[in-house]
């Protein structure tokens, strides 16, 4: 990336973060900060580590807690030290890194947090100055803020699901059960959300805060994003369900090579759409105005003629008569997109474990202050050099070993 920082600082040189999470939400958290150039240290359990480096996709299906695609994407930039905190010379260790740090993020509802030392009260006592940061399913108040939940429990519980499926998959299947949307969306929009509040204490810090809490809740974070059907509640008086989501005209329709999406179309957008189509009989500006009666019907048309074209030339034809058609791209097709490829979007870094794999980068580029995309750690990594850091000596960091406590 090109830069006229002749310095080459980031836009967050000088922060030292300390993460103890695993798994997605503040994991995901501490990678954007680290990306923006954060110092930031991950507390693995010494036998474990992260769960997620169980969790795959690992090459060629071979598990190992080095290769773990889940791990090695969520935890790029950061330095991992091994850290019993069941142990008490654990939590001692884990309380002077705290004292050096000036971020701590974790994903422990309260009853661990007390257990843990990482109550604010605690953490307050060993570092004044210091901002904190929980990033739990139901937040760290309240009559769930106790309460275990994974990535599926969080998304049904703000709403999301229930709305789920509509279109196409909701024509198919009218009685399916609701489901939940893929790839841990609800975690990684509670990550991104608590980074978010985290750069606002940053922030808030250099204007005179003195010190600060984050808590953020998962399912709240979920809601933000998906507020509308409540909306509907209060302003209208009406609960939103699949059904009445469900798109009239429109919705998901089969290509020759996938699928493409006929988003609502306003009046002006359907003339576009009839052009497009030859201005057949079935698509008259009369029965779009009336979807209740013509709808199942100009649906069914319209993807008997998709069904047959190419979605690339669907979607820029139909784009330069102003119809909102949107084309579903594959992973593959994403990942060897020029439109992509000529942003630098992807970044290959070498692990030493893994190898060589493409990573996905930041959304967005800062020139003066660039972003940084550096290789996940291997488990335990850094801990010999941040406890010589802290004082320990090689004997000292030996016995700490065969304790168990690193």
């Amino acid at each position: 990336m090109t830069t006229q920082n002749s310095n080459n600082m980031t836009a967050l040189q000088g922060i030292r973060i300390l993460e103890i999470s695993t798994m997605v939400a503040a994991p995901f958290t501490g990678k954007l900060l680290a990306s923006l150039g954060a110092d930031v240290v991950k507390i693995e359990h010494p036998r474990t580590g992260d769960p997620s480096r169980r969790r795959g996709p690992f090459p060629s299906d071979d598990p190992h807690k080095e290769r773990s695609g889940t791990f090695l994407y969520l935890n790029t930039g950061k330095r991992s030290v091994c850290l019993n905190l069941d142990e008490p010379q654990g939590r001692t260790i884990l309380n002077q890194l705290v004292g050096l740090s000036d971020v701590v993020i974790h994903d422990k509802q309260p009853n661990m947090a007390n257990t843990l030392g990482l109550l604010p009260d605690n953490l307050f006592q060993v570092n004044p100055k210091l901002i904190i940061s929980s990033v739990t399913p139901y937040g760290s108040t309240g009559p769930d803020s106790n309460k275990y939940a994974k990535d599926i429990n969080i998304f049904h519980s703000a709403g999301e699901g229930n709305l789920l499926p509509n279109g196409l998959a909701l024509e198919h299947f009218p009685e399916r059960a609701p489901i939940t949307a893929g790839s841990l969306m609800g975690s990684y929009q509670g990550g991104l959300t608590a980074a978010v509040g985290i750069l606002g204490a940053i922030f808030a810090k250099i204007n005179g805060q003195i010190a600060q809490t984050v808590d953020c809740s998962i399912q709240e974070a979920q809601l933000n994003i998906g507020y509308l059907p409540i909306q509907r509640i209060e302003s209208e008086g009406f609960e939103e369900t699949r059904f009445s989501r469900f798109f009239r005209v429109g919705g998901v329709m089969p290509t020759d090579d996938g699928y493409i999406e006929l988003l609502t179309l306003e009046p002006r957008q359907w003339e576009g759409l009839g052009k497009y189509l030859g201005e057949p009989d079935w698509a008259s500006p009369d029965k779009f105005s009336d979807p209740a009666t013509y709808g199942a019907g100009i649906n069914e048309n319209v993807r008997s003629w998709t069904k047959i074209r190419n979605k690339n030339d669907i979607y820029h034809d139909g784009q330069a008569l102003g119809v909102p058609f949107a084309p579903y791209y594959t992973p593959g097709e994403i990942f060897e997109n020029v439109h992509q490829r000529s942003r630098g979007f992807f970044k290959k870094l070498r692990h030493p474990e893994a190898g060589d794999y493409e990573y996905a980068n930041l959304p967005f580029n800062l020139p003066e202050t660039p972003t940084i995309l550096k290789r996940a750690p291997l488990l335990g990594e850094h801990t010999k050099e941040i406890l010589s850091n802290l004082g320990y000596s090689k004997s000292e960091v030996i016995m700490l070993y065969r304790s168990g406590t690193i």
